[in-house]
């Protein structure tokens, strides 16, 4: 009694789970081998929103009453969080082996739950883009199960699929030849189109290197973006790609976020906006920052609210940039002619796809409405791109017309005004060479006749200055006044006969071998008065060792002699300042180092220039003509040396005068003759 009792309690559980009136569920008899059938209409479906239900929960008395009849040819629940459980019950009344098939390679995950007859579960397999490319039981783009019934057999089957993308599919079952013709005639069309793609993107990529113009850049990156997302579509670069890293399927829609990037960037180029159209330039800005926005939510896991703000950006980007071309059509801008049709074409395509994902039109067999659209959009603006192109041929050549024409004109006033120069040059040649000559003569009196005078001045200064001449001490600060006017004007008649020389190559160089250490305990010496009127020291720094240079004597000292000075007008009262001699791999380095108020960098930029006047001044008022330091460059120049600075505001100035280290036979005293 007992178990009878059990055997009817157990045939009332597989009533209670297998209701077939109360959804209105028909069985799927499968008894044609040369056939696909279409299925979805004969599924019902349960919506998860909460995506933690069980298979056991699933097919529990409280939830069989709820799976819904699905009434449409295909299954289509549109851009979705939740998961969905779909039911079908399949009865195969022949002997070949029958499929189930998935029509979409853009679901995260997809399981099937197979039950016999008495609600006992057999089998249960899973695979979808989150998982590897080998967890497909046949490895093809879309999934393809196999129904494993035996023939006159019922089962009941559970399929659960969840994606973060449009969730919308065929779902057919039959033989697997039947699919594997199906497939292959897929993929020969898909085939024609990425080859198509590819090619594009070939030619414009050879366009960008020939003419290296951004604008092919922009529109290879676009056409990338579009290939990419319907690659990903169909399963390819999963497949072919990237087969054990599925992690990379979550990021395809950052494809749509790409494309309105590249799309706005190639548009603003192509009909430039910057320029023509100011205020529309600013408003397709918005779509570039739509387009990162969706580059930023996807990584971030926000994948729904990315793809359904790219669908709704992309056809409010396409209508906007139509209007655009519209507007430069009226302008007259030719190029707009292709622009047009070419956006209008994915318009079309646009909304056709939306419509797809919203469930308001059917699937296409083989294409979808965003591939024939994007197909038809890059072919036009490849002739947009190329009749562009035709157009500034044309309006290059008719500029080079005027330009020759123009250039013809020019010769003919060239050689009438080249005469006319001619005659003018000539004349100021020959007044530049007399004006040149009275300068010589100038400096010539200079040199001769000026500093003659100065020295009776000097003299007589001298006779005033002597102890025994009763002077007033306001007569004394006269003298001295008298006597600085003196140095100053001689010192002055000495840098401009310097820099004369120089400018005319007559230095007459005598260089000899020299003891540097001694050379510069000379010099040093000979401004040791000079410090001490501002309580300055100068001290010698000397590495162990001999120092020799090749150099004229005497210009080598005014070179130190100038930069000594140069050190005590910038020092301030009470510092040292210290004058450095060291060999380094047979490189001589003569350094005069002060801590005056430094010099800045802008000044470090032109201080070998000719009466250069500079932001730091002396520290007691001492005079500079700007001379000095041109002279001393050129010097060190000729005598094949180098000279450089450093120096940093507020801490000092250093100057290094470099020279090739010599071996010495003969000494020769810094102060001979």
């Amino acid at each position: 009694m007992k178990t009878y009792l059990q055997k009817c309690l157990g045939f009332l559980c597989i009533i209670l789970l297998f209701p077939q009136n109360s959804t209105g569920q028909s069985v799927i008899t499968l008894n044609d081998s040369q056939s696909l059938f279409d299925i979805a209409i004969q599924t019902s479906y349960l919506e998860d929103a909460s995506l933690q239900r069980t298979i056991q929960e699933i097919t529990s008395d409280s939830l069989q009453t709820k799976f819904t009849p699905n009434t449409q040819e295909n299954i289509n629940f549109s851009s979705t969080a939740s998961a969905y459980w779909l039911k079908f019950t399949v009865n195969k009344t022949i002997a070949e082996d029958f499929y189930v098939k998935v029509g979409s390679a853009y679901i995260d995950i997809v399981s099937l739950f197979e039950f016999d007859e008495n609600g006992q579960l057999l089998s249960e397999r899973h695979t979808g883009d989150d998982l590897p490319f080998n967890t497909r039981e046949i490895e093809v783009g879309s999934y393809l199960f196999k129904l494993d019934l035996q023939e006159n057999t019922t089962r009941t089957y559970y399929m659960r699929v969840k994606s973060d993308q449009p969730l919308f599919f065929t779902l057919r079952a039959g033989t697997l030849p039947n699919f594997v013709k199906y497939i292959h005639d897929l993929d020969f069309i898909q085939g024609i189109y990425f080859g198509f793609m590819l090619l594009i993107f070939l030619y414009n990529l050879f366009l960008f290197f020939s003419t290296k113009e951004k604008i092919y850049l922009y529109y290879i990156a676009y056409v990338v973006s579009i290939t990419w997302f319907m690659a990903s579509v169909f399963g390819y670069f999963f497949e072919y790609f990237w087969p054990n890293v599925p992690a990379i399927n979550q990021l395809v829609v950052i494809s749509a976020g790409l494309t309105m990037i590249t799309a706005t960037l190639f548009t603003q180029r192509f009909l430039n906006t910057k320029e023509a159209d100011p205020k529309m330039h600013k408003g397709s800005m918005l779509f570039l920052l739509i387009g990162i926005v969706v580059c930023v939510l996807v990584p971030l896991g926000f994948k729904i609210e990315g793809l359904k703000l790219s669908q709704g950006g992309l056809l409010i980007m396409a209508i906007y940039f139509i209007t655009l071309g519209i507007r430069f059509r009226m302008k007259g801008y030719r190029p707009a002619n292709y622009y047009l049709l070419a956006w209008g074409a994915l318009v079309i395509g646009i909304i056709f796809a939306i419509m797809e994902s919203l469930n308001v039109v059917g699937l296409m067999k083989y294409l979808n409405a965003m591939q024939i659209g994007s197909a038809l959009e890059v072919m036009l603006l490849s002739f947009a791109l190329g009749d562009r192109i035709n157009m500034y041929k044309k309006q290059k050549e008719i500029a080079q017309e005027k330009a020759l024409q123009a250039a013809k004109e020019n010769e003919r006033l060239i050689r009438e005004q080249n005469i006319i120069l001619e005659n003018k040059v000539e004349e100021r040649t020959k007044r530049l060479i007399d004006l040149n000559k009275e300068k010589d003569l100038l400096l010539s009196m200079v040199a001769h006749d000026l500093r003659t005078p100065l020295h009776q001045v000097k003299s007589l200064i001298y006779l005033l200055d002597i102890p025994s001449t009763d002077l007033t001490e306001e007569q004394k600060a006269f003298v001295m006044q008298i006597e600085n006017s003196t140095d100053r004007m001689s010192e002055m008649i000495g840098s401009m006969l310097n820099t004369h020389a120089l400018d005319n190559k007559q230095l007459d160089l005598n260089p000899k071998i020299i003891d540097v250490e001694k050379l510069i305990l000379y010099v040093s010496n000979s401004f040791d008065f000079t410090a001490q009127e501002k309580n300055i020291t100068i001290r010698t720094e000397v590495q162990p060792g001999t120092h020799f240079i090749k150099a004229d004597k005497n210009y080598i000292i005014q070179v130190l002699e100038n930069l000594i000075s140069n050190a005590i007008k910038f020092s301030f009262h009470g510092n040292d300042i210290i004058v450095k001699v060291e060999t380094i791999q047979k490189r001589t380095y003569i350094s005069v180092i002060d801590k005056g108020p430094g010099i800045s960098e802008e000044d470090q930029q032109k201080l070998y220039g000719k009466f250069q006047r500079l932001s730091a001044k002396p520290t007691a008022g001492e005079s500079s003509i700007g001379l000095g330091l041109s002279i001393v460059k050129k010097f060190v120049e000729a005598m094949n040396g180098e000279i450089n600075c450093t120096s940093t505001l507020g801490e000092g100035t250093t100057f290094t005068v470099i020279f090739a280290t010599q071996e010495a036979k003969i000494k020769v005293p810094v102060n001979a003759e």
